[in-house]
C-alpha cells in the first residue's frame, strides 16, 4: 500500500476566468488577509519575530507589515508581546523598530508577486469545501505553503525538532490554528513527462492533496455556540477515544474496500495488471515484434472480460468510467492501495501502546482524509469505496461547520458556486491543460 501524491481527479482552475466567481472572491480574500505565508524557493513573503527570552516566535507576512488595513493589528500583537519589557514611548519605538526589522528581513528575498499569491490561493480554496475556507478566514488561520518537500523551512526551531520532516501539518492550541502545506516543487513550472514528483503537475497535485488533508483536520474540530473548540467529530479533542459512528464507519469502509478488491481479483485484475506491466516495459525500451502484439492481445481479452463482468455489479461501475484508461488495471490497483492506506495510515506518529488511543488516531486521520480522497479520485468514487466516512464528513462535519460559521459570524452560509463564463481563449487553454494532465499525472 502507498499514499499517492501525484494524482488529481480533475485539473484545477488556474486563472480568474476559469474560477467560479464566488471562489475567486474567497481566494482574493485569502490573499488580502495577509495570512498566506509563501516560501517559493528564493521568493518569500514572511519573516519571523523571534524573542527567545519571552518564548515568542511569530510569523508576519509582508502584507501584514505594510498594508495600512492590516498594519494596525500587527502592531497591536507585537505591542502585547513586548510590553513586559518596554513601557510608554520606549514600547512604541521598539514596536516600530521590530516592524522595520521584519520588513528588511523580507527584502533579502525575491518578492512574491500578487499573481503568484493569487495562483496559490486558487489552488488552496479548491482543495476544500468553501465553508471550511470561510471559517479559516474568519479565525485568521495562518496558511504556510512551501515549495520544499517538507514543511521544515517554514517552522520555528521548536516545531522543527519534532515536525520538520512532515509533508504537512495542522496545529492548534485549543484556540488558534495553523495549516502547513508542502508542494515538493513549483506547481506552475513545466512538467517533465511521466514525473511523479518535482516541479509542475506533481507539485500542484501534492499541494492540493496535502492542503485538503490538513484543512480536513481543521474542519474536524467541533465548536460550541461561541466558537470555542470543544471536541472533534471523529474523536474527543485529545484524540484518545474515537466517536462510535466514525469507528464503526471506518471499519465498515475497510470491509467494503476489501470486498471490492476481492471481487476485482476474481475478475482477473491482477492478471491484467501483470500484462500491462509487461507492455509498459516493452514501450519504455521501444521493443516491437510478435511478443508485444501477443501481450496487447492478452490485455484486450482480459480487459474485455473484466469490463463485461463489472457491468453486472453496481458498485463496480467506476471500472466503466475508466474504460479509456491506457493501463486500467494498474490504475484500479493503485487507487485501491491508496484508499486502503488512507483508511489505515501507518506511521510511528500514529502508534500507541494503548490500542483504544491508536484506533482513535486512525479515525481522526481517516475522516480528515475524506476531502483528500475527493481531490484525488473524485466525489463519486470516494462515495463508492468510502461510503460511511464520506457520508459522515459531508452530512455531519460540513453541516456542523456551517452552523459554527453562523455562530461565529452571525451570518448564514449561503455561498452557491456558479459556472464561470469562459472566453474562447480560456477554453483552448483548458483543453491544452487536460492533455498535459494525461501524460503527467498517471504513472504507477
Amino acid at each position: 500500500m502507498s499514499n499517492l501524491y501525484h494524482i488529481l481527479h480533475a485539473m484545477p482552475a488556474l486563472d480568474r476566468e476559469e474560477m467560479p466567481p464566488q471562489l475567486e472572491e474567497v481566494a482574493k480574500s485569502l490573499v488580502l488577509s495577509g495570512r498566506l505565508r509563501i516560501d517559493a524557493n528564493d521568493k518569500i513573503n514572511f519573516a519571523r519575530l523571534y524573542l527567545p527570552y519571552d518564548g515568542v516566535s511569530m510569523m508576519f507576512s509582508l502584507r501584514e507589515l505594510t498594508d495600512i488595513k492590516l498594519l494596525g493589528h500587527t502592531k497591536k500583537i507585537i505591542t502585547m508581546v513586548l510590553q513586559k519589557r518596554h513601557k510608554n514611548q520606549g514600547l512604541m519605538d521598539k514596536v516600530q523598530q521590530e516592524v522595520l526589522k521584519l520588513r528588511n528581513e523580507i527584502k533579502k528575498y525575491q518578492p512574491v508577486s500578487e499573481k503568484l499569491e493569487m495562483s496559490l490561493a486558487r489552488l488552496v480554496v479548491q482543495s476544500v469545501h468553501p465553508v471550511v475556507m470561510l471559517m479559516l478566514l474568519w479565525e485568521r488561520v495562518e496558511i504556510f505553503i512551501s515549495y520544499s518537500y517538507t514543511i521544515g523551512d517554514v517552522l520555528d526551531v521548536v516545531s522543527w525538532q519534532y515536525a520538520g520532516d512532515n509533508s504537512g501539518m495542522q496545529s492548534t492550541d485549543g484556540r488558534m490554528a495553523t495549516i502547513y502545506i508542502s508542494a515538493g516543487g513549483n506547481p506552475f513550472a513545466e512538467t517533465t513527462e511521466d514525473a511523479v514528483y518535482g516541479d509542475g503537475f506533481p507539485a500542484m497535485a501534492r499541494m492540493m492533496i496535502i492542503g485538503a488533508q490538513e484543512m480536513g483536520h481543521y474542519s474536524d474540530i467541533m465548536r460550541d455556540a461561541h466558537g470555542r473548540q470543544i471536541s472533534r467529530y471523529s474523536a474527543n479533542l485529545n484524540a484518545t477515544k474515537a466517536k462510535e459512528n466514525v469507528r464503526i464507519g471506518r471499519l465498515n469502509d475497510i470491509k467494503n474496500l476489501q470486498l471490492i478488491r476481492s471481487m476485482l481479483i476474481k475478475f482477473n485484475v491482477l492478471r491484467l495488471a501483470e500484462h500491462e506491466r509487461h507492455l509498459k516495459f516493452f514501450r519504455k525500451n521501444k521493443r516491437r515484434g510478435i511478443t508485444v502484439l501477443f501481450t496487447i492481445s492478452k490485455i484486450c481479452f482480459w480487459r474485455g472480460c473484466m469490463m463485461r463482468k463489472s457491468r453486472s455489479k453496481k458498485f463496480l461501475g467506476f471500472v466503466l468510467f475508466w474504460k479509456k484508461e491506457k493501463y486500467l488495471a494498474s490504475r484500479i490497483i493503485a487507487m485501491l492501495d491508496d484508499m486502503e492506506f488512507n483508511l489505515t495510515p501507518k506511521a510511528d506518529a500514529y502508534s500507541r501502546a494503548n490500542k483504544v488511543e491508536e484506533e482513535a488516531i486512525a479515525c481522526v486521520e481517516a475522516l480528515a482524509r475524506v476531502p483528500q480522497q475527493v481531490v484525488k479520485w473524485g466525489a463519486n468514487l470516494t462515495k463508492i469505496i468510502w461510503p460511511n466516512l464520506y457520508s459522515i464528513y459531508y452530512k455531519e462535519v460540513i453541516p456542523g461547520c456551517m452552523v459554527a460559521y453562523k455562530n461565529m459570524t452571525g451570518k448564514d452560509y449561503n455561498l452557491k458556486l456558479t459556472t464561470p463564463g469562459f472566453h474562447p481563449l480560456y477554453r483552448l487553454k483548458r483543453l491544452f491543460r487536460k492533455k498535459i494532465k494525461k501524460y503527467s499525472s498517471w504513472n504507477y
